[in-house]
């Protein structure tokens, strides 16, 4: 068999075969438009590390095959776990809803699945696992969809980062002296309206919005210097319901702090502009419980008002609120991503409507936008999604399996690939080989690592007086 070296973020050598893996059996050449990165596959927040196997990776000698009821992580870990674990479920769910949109692919006679439908595809003959100890474990060589609106896992890498961006400006921001305001808008909605309408209105009533001479002298009497812009799409479906929510979140940053006077002077002066934009963009009219503004307070958090749907209150800050749309919960609804949950209230025939509905709706949509100039003066990385979800990656192969044996477990339950990742960060090699076996390459190429990490740690301690 031939040795495969990863390369950075484990994907597979450029000059590697490809026989015998997902894009060989299934998809022709991406075009540039539509290419996947690649890199590791990982959970959007680091899971308590594990210690690193201090012997060469065993096989496993007997025993029968797992399956999910025998997931059980430690308790020091079982937060992150549950919540990999459900974005690997929610993952593999969501291809199956939206296998009903493939379509064929020009170049050729493939049927290609949308790209989100792709996300965790093997590309080469093996499958590294990549695990240093400072952050979670991932499968390397896999295609990655990089979608910040419908996939659970990239989605969560993403908005991680792009949460900490803005915290980033917000901090800096107020530690100038400073203020942030909070803007919340949107437009009525009922059960029959189509989210791509209602969701264009909102778009293009910010778009419109900023265009307004009104914003100009907005800027000039109450101090406004920038804004960063997110949206975020909740929605009710149950008899009573009002169908899809689609709303609009920016944090606006100021000159200076305003009063209670001023703050309730500018929500009423952009009520007006809001109200006549969504009109003019196709959207209903809003009642004046469409816009909300509320002061960010000094230590970068929102106010309470908003921290009803949040599933941890105490670390949500302005950042969060505007990037983390994948990890809120609904107040009276649900958001996207529990559509994809086999414990809702909905058939399932109808949750996979409202997911098609809403990636063809989403697709191609800017969720997140600065205003220009404003990630220069808080020297904010202008970086693309890709490269978030390439510099939260573990670059060490601690464990390497084939294509076939990664699909294969797929198959079986989808969550036994997430109870693979929590055995390699436990250290527990037998429970890996017996779900993922070791190539045989790897067994040689695992000695080799031991060797080294031991070499590491002898030249780093201190030596014997």
């Amino acid at each position: 068999m031939q040795t495969v070296a990863p390369t950075r973020g484990g994907g597979v050598g450029r000059h590697a075969e490809i026989h015998g893996d997902e894009r060989a059996e299934r998809v022709p050449e991406h075009s540039e438009r539509e290419r996947a990165s690649t890199g590791t596959e990982r959970a959007s927040e680091p899971v308590g590390a594990g210690a690193r196997c201090e012997q060469a990776p065993a096989r496993a000698t007997s025993g029968g095959g797992l399956d999910s009821s025998q997931i059980n992580a430690p308790s020091q870990v079982r937060g992150s776990n549950e919540s990999r674990r459900e974005r690997w479920r929610r993952r593999h769910t969501s291809a199956r809803f939206l296998r009903a949109l493939m379509a064929e692919d020009p170049r050729g006679a493939f049927a290609k699945p949308v790209r989100p439908a792709r996300c965790s595809w093997t590309l080469g003959p093996v499958v590294p696992v990549m695990y240093d100890g400072s952050k979670p474990a991932g499968y390397g060589a896999l295609e990655r969809c990089a979608s910040i609106w419908c996939c659970p896992h990239c989605s969560a890498v993403i908005r991680a980062g792009r949460a900490a961006e803005i915290e980033q400006a917000v901090t800096a921001h107020q530690k100038a002296g400073k203020a942030v305001v909070f803007f919340t808008g949107t437009a009525r909605h009922h059960q029959g309206d189509k989210l791509d309408v209602t969701l264009g209105a909102v778009l293009g009533a910010w778009s419109r919005l900023r265009r307004n001479k009104g914003w100009r002298l907005m800027k000039q009497q109450f101090g406004i210097t920038g804004y960063i812009r997110s949206i975020e799409v909740t929605g009710n479906f149950s008899a009573d319901g009002h169908g899809w929510h689609p709303h609009c979140h920016a944090l606006i940053f100021l000159e200076r702090d305003l009063t209670d006077s001023e703050l309730a002077s500018l929500q009423a002066t952009l009520f007006g502009y809001w109200s006549r934009a969504v009109v003019a963009e196709g959207g209903k009219e809003p009642t004046e419980n469409g816009l909300d503004l509320q002061k960010v307070d000094k230590d970068g958090k929102v106010l309470a008002h908003y921290l009803g749907k949040l599933q941890d209150k105490k670390k949500w800050s302005a950042g969060a609120e505007m990037a983390r749309f994948d990890a809120k919960k609904s107040r009276g609804g649900i958001v996207p991503f529990e559509l994809l949950d086999d414990d809702s209230d909905l058939p399932e025939w109808r949750r996979a409507e409202l997911w098609r509905e809403y990636y063809l709706a989403t697709k191609g949509r800017r969720a997140i936008t600065w205003s220009r100039g404003l990630k220069d003066l808080y020297t904010v990385e202008e970086v693309e999604d890709e490269q978030i979800l390439a510099e939260a990656e573990s670059t060490v192969m601690a464990w390497r399996t084939t294509s076939k044996a990664f699909r294969e477990l797929r198959k079986v339950d989808v969550e036994l690939l997430a109870l693979a990742l929590e055995s390699v960060e436990r250290g527990d090699w037998e429970t890996v080989n017996q779900l993922l076996p070791a190539d045989v390459d790897f067994q040689q190429h695992g000695q080799q690592i031991l060797w080294w990490e031991k070499k590491k740690k002898k030249l780093a301690s201190p030596k014997a007086s």
